[in-house]
Protein backbone atom coordinates (compact mmCIF):
# COMPACT_ATOMS: atom_id res chain seq x y z
CA UNK A 1 0.00 0.00 0.00
CA UNK A 2 1.29 3.52 -0.82
CA UNK A 3 1.85 6.18 1.70
CA UNK A 4 1.80 9.22 2.49
CA UNK A 5 4.29 11.53 0.30
CA UNK A 6 3.05 14.97 2.00
CA UNK A 7 3.47 13.27 5.71
CA UNK A 8 7.03 11.75 4.56
CA UNK A 9 7.93 15.33 3.03
CA UNK A 10 6.95 16.98 6.49
CA UNK A 11 8.32 14.93 9.02
CA UNK A 12 11.37 14.98 7.10
CA UNK A 13 12.02 18.36 7.17
CA UNK A 14 11.04 18.76 10.50
CA UNK A 15 13.80 15.97 11.48
CA UNK A 16 16.16 17.37 9.45
CA UNK A 17 14.77 20.95 11.45
CA UNK A 18 15.79 19.51 14.81
CA UNK A 19 19.41 18.76 13.68
CA UNK A 20 21.10 22.00 14.19
CA UNK A 21 19.98 22.01 18.14
CA UNK A 22 21.64 18.05 18.43
CA UNK A 23 24.38 19.85 16.68
CA UNK A 24 24.55 22.37 19.25
CA UNK A 25 24.25 19.98 21.54
CA UNK A 26 27.86 18.58 20.46
CA UNK A 27 29.14 22.16 21.08
CA UNK A 28 27.70 22.59 24.48
CA UNK A 29 28.77 19.77 25.76
CA UNK A 30 25.21 18.26 26.88
CA UNK A 31 25.70 15.04 29.03
CA UNK A 32 22.45 13.80 26.59
CA UNK A 33 24.18 14.77 23.43
CA UNK A 34 24.51 10.92 22.55
CA UNK A 35 20.99 10.13 23.72
CA UNK A 36 19.41 12.85 21.99
CA UNK A 37 21.83 11.47 18.67
CA UNK A 38 20.68 8.35 18.51
CA UNK A 39 16.93 8.85 19.77
CA UNK A 40 16.85 11.23 16.52
CA UNK A 41 18.86 8.35 14.28
CA UNK A 42 15.87 5.86 15.71
CA UNK A 43 13.48 8.21 14.77
CA UNK A 44 14.33 8.53 11.03
CA UNK A 45 15.41 4.82 11.30
CA UNK A 46 11.53 3.65 11.65
CA UNK A 47 10.55 6.72 9.59
CA UNK A 48 12.52 4.94 6.07
CA UNK A 49 11.72 1.65 7.12
CA UNK A 50 7.65 2.03 7.37
CA UNK A 51 8.52 3.84 3.59
CA UNK A 52 10.73 1.25 2.58
CA UNK A 53 13.55 3.36 1.71
CA UNK A 54 16.64 1.51 1.33
CA UNK A 55 18.86 4.34 2.77
CA UNK A 56 17.59 3.02 5.91
CA UNK A 57 20.31 0.51 5.80
CA UNK A 58 23.19 3.56 5.37
CA UNK A 59 21.65 5.08 8.31
CA UNK A 60 21.68 1.72 10.53
CA UNK A 61 25.32 1.43 9.32
CA UNK A 62 25.82 4.82 10.49
CA UNK A 63 24.69 3.72 13.69
CA UNK A 64 26.52 1.51 14.04
CA UNK A 65 29.40 3.42 14.24
CA UNK A 66 27.93 5.20 17.54
CA UNK A 67 28.31 1.27 18.92
CA UNK A 68 31.85 0.49 18.21
CA UNK A 69 33.70 2.51 21.21
CA UNK A 70 31.21 0.28 23.48
CA UNK A 71 33.21 -2.95 22.43
CA UNK A 72 36.39 -1.39 22.30
CA UNK A 73 39.32 -2.78 23.93
CA UNK A 74 40.80 0.29 24.30
CA UNK A 75 41.32 1.25 27.73
CA UNK A 76 43.13 4.88 27.67
CA UNK A 77 39.78 6.61 26.47
CA UNK A 78 36.51 6.80 27.86
CA UNK A 79 33.76 5.16 26.28
CA UNK A 80 32.25 8.64 26.20
CA UNK A 81 34.61 10.54 24.64
CA UNK A 82 34.94 7.46 22.15
CA UNK A 83 31.34 7.69 21.13
CA UNK A 84 31.39 11.70 21.27
CA UNK A 85 34.41 11.12 18.58
CA UNK A 86 32.17 8.66 16.42
CA UNK A 87 29.46 11.18 16.73
CA UNK A 88 31.31 14.21 15.77
CA UNK A 89 32.36 11.67 12.74
CA UNK A 90 29.17 10.97 11.30
CA UNK A 91 27.18 14.02 12.22
CA UNK A 92 27.57 15.66 8.69
CA UNK A 93 26.74 12.33 7.14
CA UNK A 94 23.55 11.69 8.82
CA UNK A 95 21.95 14.86 8.18
CA UNK A 96 23.25 14.36 4.65
CA UNK A 97 22.09 11.02 4.02
CA UNK A 98 18.26 12.47 5.18
CA UNK A 99 18.58 15.37 2.93
CA UNK A 100 19.25 12.72 0.41
CA UNK A 101 16.50 11.15 0.70
CA UNK A 102 14.05 14.03 1.38
CA UNK A 103 15.06 15.66 -1.87
CA UNK A 104 13.19 13.50 -4.33
CA UNK A 105 10.18 13.36 -2.71
CA UNK A 106 10.00 17.33 -2.08
CA UNK A 107 10.89 18.00 -5.85
CA UNK A 108 8.21 15.22 -6.73
CA UNK A 109 5.58 17.24 -4.09
CA UNK A 110 6.52 20.45 -5.65
CA UNK A 111 5.89 19.45 -9.17
CA UNK A 112 2.27 17.95 -7.99
CA UNK A 113 1.24 21.14 -6.25
CA UNK A 114 2.54 23.36 -9.16
CA UNK A 115 0.29 20.44 -11.36
CA UNK A 116 -2.72 21.04 -8.51
CA UNK A 117 -2.59 24.92 -9.15
CA UNK A 118 -2.79 25.29 -12.92
CA UNK A 119 -5.94 22.66 -12.51
CA UNK A 120 -7.79 25.33 -10.32
CA UNK A 121 -6.56 28.16 -12.07
CA UNK A 122 -8.35 26.77 -14.95
CA UNK A 123 -11.49 25.35 -13.28
CA UNK A 124 -11.64 29.14 -11.18
CA UNK A 125 -11.32 30.48 -14.85
CA UNK A 126 -14.22 28.52 -16.40
CA UNK A 127 -16.53 29.41 -13.65
CA UNK A 128 -17.94 25.33 -13.51
CA UNK A 129 -17.54 24.61 -9.99
CA UNK A 130 -18.98 27.33 -7.21
CA UNK A 131 -18.17 27.62 -3.43
CA UNK A 132 -21.13 26.48 -0.98
CA UNK A 133 -20.03 27.73 2.40
CA UNK A 134 -23.34 25.69 3.66
CA UNK A 135 -21.77 22.55 2.58
CA UNK A 136 -18.47 21.06 4.40
CA UNK A 137 -15.10 22.00 2.76
CA UNK A 138 -14.04 18.67 1.75
CA UNK A 139 -17.08 18.19 -0.26
CA UNK A 140 -15.86 21.41 -2.45
CA UNK A 141 -12.49 19.62 -2.99
CA UNK A 142 -14.61 16.34 -3.96
CA UNK A 143 -16.49 18.48 -6.58
CA UNK A 144 -12.99 20.01 -8.02
CA UNK A 145 -11.30 16.53 -8.03
CA UNK A 146 -14.14 14.98 -10.13
CA UNK A 147 -14.49 17.81 -12.09
CA UNK A 148 -10.59 17.46 -13.10
CA UNK A 149 -11.04 13.61 -13.65
CA UNK A 150 -14.56 13.92 -16.04
CA UNK A 151 -12.79 17.17 -17.95
CA UNK A 152 -10.78 16.31 -21.03
CA UNK A 153 -8.56 18.59 -21.07
CA UNK A 154 -7.66 18.23 -17.34
CA UNK A 155 -7.59 14.61 -17.18
CA UNK A 156 -3.93 13.96 -18.30
CA UNK A 157 -3.31 16.28 -15.06
CA UNK A 158 -5.43 14.02 -12.84
CA UNK A 159 -3.61 10.84 -14.13
CA UNK A 160 -0.47 12.34 -13.40
CA UNK A 161 -1.67 13.18 -10.00
CA UNK A 162 -2.98 9.85 -9.56
CA UNK A 163 0.51 7.92 -10.32
CA UNK A 164 2.56 10.75 -8.18
CA UNK A 165 0.66 10.97 -5.21
CA UNK A 166 -2.02 8.99 -2.65
CA UNK A 167 -5.46 10.28 -2.93
CA UNK A 168 -5.45 12.07 0.04
CA UNK A 169 -2.48 13.93 -0.57
CA UNK A 170 -3.90 15.06 -3.66
CA UNK A 171 -7.15 16.19 -1.48
CA UNK A 172 -4.96 17.87 0.67
CA UNK A 173 -2.84 19.64 -2.15
CA UNK A 174 -6.11 20.71 -3.30
CA UNK A 175 -7.19 22.45 -0.63
CA UNK A 176 -3.99 23.80 0.23
CA UNK A 177 -3.94 25.83 -3.09
CA UNK A 178 -7.49 26.18 -3.50
CA UNK A 179 -8.42 30.15 -2.73
CA UNK A 180 -12.35 30.31 -2.08
CA UNK A 181 -12.40 34.23 -3.18
CA UNK A 182 -12.17 32.57 -7.27
CA UNK A 183 -14.55 30.24 -6.28
CA UNK A 184 -17.60 32.35 -5.38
Amino acid sequence: MRKSTLNLVSVLKNNLLEFPKITRSLQTKDPFFIEKLTAWIAKNEEILSTYTISEVSELSGLHSKLLIPRFSDNKSISLKKAQLKAASEILYDLQSLILTVLKPFELKVEECRELVKQILLIISQAKVVKYDPDLPFENFVDAIWKFTTSNEQLQAGAIKLKTMLIMSDIQMLIAEEINLEDYC
